[in-house]
């Protein structure tokens, strides 16, 4: 475990002074399962289990991660901390000096505990991402942040056409749906080899479609995420729902808003994507692979009308 003793908890968080870390370490090891293993890789993860890091900006990261499992271990802690279990069952601790917790005073702790825990992990990420050749084991992992195959490969691409909060927990899950659109979508309608020299390309005319394609692809992403539950749309942006305070009550989307947000981005995606189709058919000497496609065509991939793309 990243946090191994009541003096990393008590750097993060305020506990009473007879706290011990027996009571809480196996809600620091679900809790280090559960969000911070995931995130950074196994391989980087076990390195900083055997030995705390020695470089500045490692160290810097790894207290960040050290602060989140603190709060996300108490968060866990908070379920279960009032209930003791004994041969004669399970009973609500209490003491002549002391008292449980109000459940409004528990439920503003949670906020508080899962909010600092969830924004020191995104903190972290920033960091590693700004600071990928210090990361190497996670840069080569499943877990990096930067999804170099697709055309939204980072949280900036993404945040520049929709509000996410800057979250690099929120674009980790967002990955399905992009991957989904851009295999539904782009692929069909640029080819592969087209897709890839727009990923990689240099000149000025390759990075504005790369540009456009970004954009459409975030419209389309918004447009599934309206279909799904696990991310609430507001009028502020997106933001990753996490089902950790028990109890805690939900702003249920409106369905006719989710409609006509889902119609809109599509709609708006579909503009685009036509954008995108002339600039290319633009620059011919540039996308070849695309010219040729278009040549074997009988008929225009892209129309008018409400649909996004007619193949």
């Amino acid at each position: 475990m990243l946090v191994k003793n009541i003096e990393t908890i008590k750097k993060y968080a305020i506990v009473n002074y007879n706290f011990s870390f027996e009571v809480i370490e196996s809600q620091v090891r679900k809790q280090e399962r559960k969000h911070i293993l995931p995130v950074i890789g196994r391989e980087l993860y076990n390195s900083w289990i055997d030995a705390d890091p020695e470089g500045e900006i490692e160290k810097e990261v790894f207290d960040l991660l050290q602060e989140a499992s603190a709060n996300l271990a108490l968060l866990s802690y908070t379920k279960v901390g009032i209930v003791s279990s004994s041969d004669g069952g399970l009973h609500i601790s209490m003491s002549q000096s002391s008292k449980p917790a109000e459940w409004w005073q528990i439920k503003d702790l949670r906020v508080e505990l899962l909010n600092s825990g969830l924004e020191a992990i995104d903190q972290a990420l920033e960091i590693m991402e700004a600071n990928q050749d210090k990361f190497e084991s996670w840069t080569n992992s499943d877990q990096y942040t930067i999804f170099k195959e697709l055309l939204c490969s980072q949280t900036a691409h993404f945040q520049n056409y929709y509000d996410i909060s800057k979250s690099r927990l929120t674009f980790l899950a967002l990955r399905p749906f992009l991957r989904k659109v851009e295999k539904q979508f782009f692929e069909g309608l640029l080819g592969a080899e087209t897709l890839l020299q727009i990923k990689e390309g240099n000149s000025l005319e390759e990075k504005k479609a790369l540009e456009t394609a970004r954009w459409a692809q975030v419209s389309l992403s918004i447009a599934e995420i309206t279909k799904e539950g696990i991310f609430e749309l507001s009028s502020r942006g997106l933001f990753t729902v996490f089902e950790e305070i028990p109890g805690m009550t939900r702003t249920k989307a409106d369905q006719v808003e989710l409609l006509k947000l889902e119609q809109s981005k599509t709609n708006e995606a579909n503009e685009i994507l036509k954008d995108l189709v002339r600039h290319l058919k633009k620059f011919p000497a540039i996308f070849q692979d695309y010219d040729q496609r278009e040549k074997q065509k009988i008929t225009n991939p892209v129309i008018d009308g409400k649909s996004i793309v007619s193949f």
